[in-house]
């Protein structure tokens, strides 16, 4: 037997051992079974374990991919399909259609209204839809999908527009009042970003010393920004809040300039679409740093999950 095999089936049979060791120790202590109102509750049990199980499964793909892992995957993704089977069965296939159009025509009692037919036209194209798993009917599902794609297309341009352009324009055409000395600070490190989105790709000392000179600067502002004392003066909040809002405003411009390729990126409008760049790292860097963190969130309430529902030790 090779060594990579013989490491995995170490591996494997170290879990496997912890499991069992684990669960053993728990039962012998009285943690478990799970008790409500003083008796056992094995129902309660058996779903702790079973997670425990998928949990290991899916966290054994971190030391590479297996098996096992397949396994809880392919079992995570089937019942996630069968709950929404579930939920499309009882929230809209059964009221809409099957207690309408199906159920009065074993109950003698009961007709189908005349406009109630018109149901009849979404049940016939999205037959149309499932044919897209035959080879040779499968052109069929080209018109449902066509008028599928169309019509929320059309339903999606207007809230799209609402909250995605003239949301975000109003958001950025604001009121900033400020002082005069607060404009010339403004004006001033305008300049310098200006100065160094134009000269940083060019190198040198020059380039070095923009570039340290516009960190201290930002790294300035939010010290200053995150001070209490000054947060809680009204002349400062208010030229945080003008600040803030001239930020975004020159955000959104450089961004526009750096997509705007009527013109040669050069000179002037080179250094602002350098300086859309700038933003444009920022917001994604942002949304990344984002996504991690809800990820993270997801492998936290998994260990409070092993550590707390089934080792008890939180």
């Amino acid at each position: 037997m090779d060594t990579p095999r013989k490491t995995d089936i170490l591996v494997f049979l170290g879990c496997l051992a912890f499991f069992v060791g684990a669960n053993a120790v728990l039962f012998a202590v009285g943690a478990m079974p799970l008790r409500v109102g003083g008796m056992p509750d094995w129902s309660g049990t058996f779903v702790v374990i079973a997670g425990v199980v998928m949990t290991i499964a899916m966290f054994s793909f971190l030391y590479k991919d297996n098996p096992f892992f397949r396994i809880a995957e392919n079992l995570f993704v089937g019942v996630g399909l069968g709950i929404s089977l579930n939920v499309e069965w009882y929230n809209f296939f059964k009221p809409h259609v099957y207690d309408i159009l199906v159920a009065p025509m074993f109950d003698p009692t009961v007709d189908v209204q005349r406009p109630e037919l018109w149901r009849l036209v979404p049940i016939a194209l999205g037959i149309l839809i499932v044919l897209r798993i035959s080879r040779n009917y499968g052109w069929l599902s080209r018109y449902p999908l066509a008028m599928l794609v169309g019509f929320w297309s059309g339903f999606a341009i207007q809230p799209a527009i609402h909250s995605n352009i003239l949301k975000h324009v109003g958001a950025t055409i604001v009121p900033t009042p400020m002082h005069w000395v607060g404009w010339m600070c403004v004006g001033g490190a305008a300049v310098l970003f200006c100065l160094m989105a134009y000269y940083a790709p060019k190198g040198g000392r020059l380039a070095l010393g923009l570039k340290i000179a516009g960190g201290a600067l930002a790294l300035l502002y939010i010290v200053l920004r995150v001070t209490p004392d000054l947060q809680s003066s009204e002349l400062w909040a208010q030229a945080f809040a003008s600040i803030d809002r001239l930020v975004i405003m020159v955000g959104v411009l450089a961004v526009l300039f750096y997509f705007f390729f009527s013109f040669e990126h050069k000179g002037a409008v080179g250094a602002v679409s350098r300086l859309g760049i700038i933003f444009l790292m920022v917001s994604f860097g942002a949304s990344f740093g984002y996504t991690v963190m809800a990820r993270e969130s997801l492998v936290i309430g998994r260990f409070q999950f092993l550590l707390g529902e089934w080792l008890r030790l939180l």
